[in-house]
């Protein structure tokens, strides 16, 4: 496996290591995956990143690599912010054991606080209240916990504990009987699906969607049929069927116009309503591959609607993605700033948003990197390129 460990590599260079260990030359990668020849040389030498999850699946299947492999997850396990939560990753572990032999412990930490430190991406924070929350709690409570420790342990790379939380969830929703709580759960159990596994997760939201669908004269049924929708549209997005993912979009749109925007952030503080479906449609269309229409999206959403960081964070970073991609850098790097002031521990562990970062820093002439460049170089630890 190729080491990232105090290297500082971007995707590019993950990609020509696995190239050259699989004994492939560019044209023959670059034909398996489904892309040009020079396209794929920009990628190896860093001037352009890997911004579309599709083209990671697509050059992971032709190298026969996982995509944690081309992004150097869980990553440099000295980084501070990484490694004040990846503390806490034996104790989740443990907390999720002893839960299945049925060994609970009474909860002491708040939910409150949780929700609180999951919404603002603050992973160091989250983490030390996962163990005794996974360990004793019940209902609703226990489906919410269960997503924040998804996708924390998701972001530090431990994907295998980030499904156990969710089966989890899911287990609990469904002794529940509860359709609203059941569509949650199913969203956390596809939001920890592997990338690589294509049409499963795009399957599987269909599928329960149609399972709640006669309940959503609930408006919090009616939440969480709109939730798994978005997920749906991205995950077609990423098997590159774009009308699917228009389709699902469209119907996650109009149940999002019924319901206006949530009072409190709605069911399990997901804010699904138009904002919400706005956030989504930013980051649909640039995985389909129109960063024009990407951008135009973004111009009809307030994001100030929804004030959680683990909504605006990706959002900006998606914003930035789509400018960069059309050659709009230095607006790229100010909506990349904003994603860094709102979700910092999430920009810093984010490997696409560090790689698009990078390419920007590594195509300017080092005397016109501006003061921002160098902030956010610094911001996901790329100091070296812009040192004087």
């Amino acid at each position: 496996m190729a080491s990232t460990v105090g290297d500082n590599l971007y995707i590019g260079a993950q990609v020509a290591y696995w190239r050259r260990r699989r004994g492939k030359s560019q044209r023959v990668l670059a034909d398996l995956a489904g892309m040009s020849q020079p396209y794929l040389s920009q990628i190896e030498t860093g001037t352009r990143p890997v911004e579309r999850r599709a083209t990671l699946v697509a050059l992971a299947g032709a190298l026969d690599v996982s995509i944690a492999d081309l992004t150097g997850q869980p990553g440099d396990p000295t980084d501070p912010v990484r490694a004040a939560a990846a503390a806490h990753v034996p104790a989740i572990r443990e907390a999720l054991i002893r839960r299945e032999v049925g060994e609970l412990e009474e909860p002491h930490h708040e939910v409150r606080q949780l929700m609180a430190a999951g919404g603002a991406y603050d992973f160091a924070a989250a983490a030390p209240m996962l163990p005794n929350l996974l360990g004793g709690l019940h209902g609703g409570d226990l489906v919410q916990v269960a997503h924040v420790g998804t996708y924390t342990l998701k972001h530090l790379g431990y994907a295998d504990l980030a499904r156990d939380a969710a089966r989890l969830a899911v287990a609990e929703a469904r002794e529940l009987g509860d359709p609203a709580w059941i569509g949650i759960a199913e969203f956390v159990r596809i939001l920890a699906m592997p990338p690589e596994m294509p049409g499963a997760p795009t399957r599987l939201a269909q599928r329960v969607a149609d399972e709640i669908q006669p309940h959503i004269g609930d408006p919090q049924a009616r939440q969480a049929y709109g939730m798994l929708h978005l997920h749906a549209a991205l995950r077609a997005a990423v098997d590159r069927r774009s009308d699917v993912a228009l389709d699902h979009l469209r119907e996650a749109g109009e149940a999002a116009q019924s319901l206006g925007e949530p009072e409190d952030l709605g069911l399990a503080r997901f804010a699904f309503g138009p904002t919400n479906v706005g956030f989504w449609t930013v980051s649909v269309q640039l995985e389909l591959g129109e960063p024009q229409l990407a951008i135009e999206a973004s111009e009809l959403v307030a994001p100030g609607w929804i004030p959680l960081a683990n909504r605006q964070a990706p959002y900006f970073a998606d914003v930035a993605t789509a400018l960069a991609q059309v050659g709009r850098d230095h607006e790229a790097i100010a909506a990349f700033l904003r994603a860094e002031a709102v979700g910092p521990q999430w920009v810093r562990l984010r490997p696409t948003v560090r790689d698009t970062i990078g390419s920007i820093i590594r195509r300017t002439k080092r005397n016109a990197l501006t003061k921002q460049m160098r902030s956010a170089a610094v911001a996901v630890s790329l100091r070296q390129l812009v040192k004087d």
